[in-house]
């Protein structure tokens, strides 16, 4: 069966290419044309397959893995799973006309993800903002986009925090700046509901949400140079990435080095320099009652 051409790869894809980039790089098979030559393929064919530009057969995904000697049955029956999974379009791929690829497949990667480890210094987390509060954020960086492109985009926020009511809900860790409790975006009203939803996630689910703030006072601030996300999947043997989000561009990470980096980042800023849960949230509750007061 000749491979499948994908014209936007589904975030699912492009994991299962960059785990059978792994496999070769780990079997130490070579350069892509090495290994594409003793398979008797060409290397542009193999580089798609791990670029997740086009698909794999179920034969040829068996052949490689038996090329790269994987010999574990649970990750053979994984990998084979990813690859159905993978010709399956989730409603991420289905708003590439609105939002940037990178971030569509941010979108898939967070939803089959197994927890979540997030940084904010200047906002709070997409997954924990209220509608008022994302269409403030919203309408400073977008201004003038049309009212349906705005509702879309709405939207869009409004379904990635369904990964919170899912049977494996998404746990979601974050360290928010103090910084960030100050900022009344979008008004006094629109900061305190915000606020509020904050302690009622917390409260709702007291497992998978949870929010620590960073002092004004901790000296991590200086490390700490835009948002980040690194997203853990639910198998040992699938990668962490990390997704950088900026004002022009987002982008991902995915080299063990600059990966490990930034966990190894996040857990300080968690386990040394910010609030224990407890305290975090009787901060919250502080801005909250003084909203306006400061």
């Amino acid at each position: 069966m000749a491979a499948r051409r994908i014209d936007q790869p589904t975030a699912r894809q492009v994991r299962l290419g960059s785990i059978l980039r792994g496999f070769r790089e780990q079997a130490q098979s070579g350069s892509q044309e090495t290994s594409a030559h003793a398979l008797g393929w060409s290397e542009a064919k193999l580089n798609r397959i791990e670029s997740g530009r086009i698909g794999i057969s179920e034969r040829d995904l068996i052949r490689l893995m038996d090329r790269y000697g994987v010999e574990e049955a649970a990750l053979r029956a994984y990998v084979l799973d990813l690859r159905a999974r993978g010709a399956v379009r989730g409603w991420e791929s289905d708003i590439r006309s609105v939002v940037s690829a990178v971030y569509a497949d941010y979108i898939g990667y967070e939803g089959d993800a197994l927890e979540a480890y997030n940084a904010e210094v200047v906002l709070i987390p997409g997954l924990l903002q209220t509608h008022d509060y994302a269409a403030a954020v919203l309408d400073q960086h977008l201004v003038g986009i049309p009212e349906e492109e705005r509702s879309e985009r709405l939207s869009i926020r409004a379904k990635r925090q369904e990964v919170f009511k899912k049977p494996d809900p998404l746990v979601f860790w974050c360290v928010v700046s103090e910084s960030v409790l100050r900022h009344q975006i979008g008004g006094p009203d629109v900061m305190a509901a915000q606020l509020q939803h904050l302690l009622t996630m917390s409260k709702e689910h007291p497992v998978t949400v949870n929010i620590h703030v960073l002092p004004e006072s901790s000296p991590s601030h200086s490390a700490l140079f835009g948002p980040f996300v690194v997203l853990a999947f639910p198998e040992r043997w699938e990668p962490d990435i990390v997704y950088l989000e900026g004002l022009t561009g987002n982008r991902f990470l995915e080299e063990t080095e600059e990966v490990t980096a930034y966990g190894r980042l996040f857990r300080r800023l968690m386990m040394k320099d910010s609030l224990r849960r407890p305290e975090s949230l009787e901060l919250i509750r502080w801005h909250l009652n003084n909203i306006g007061k400061e």
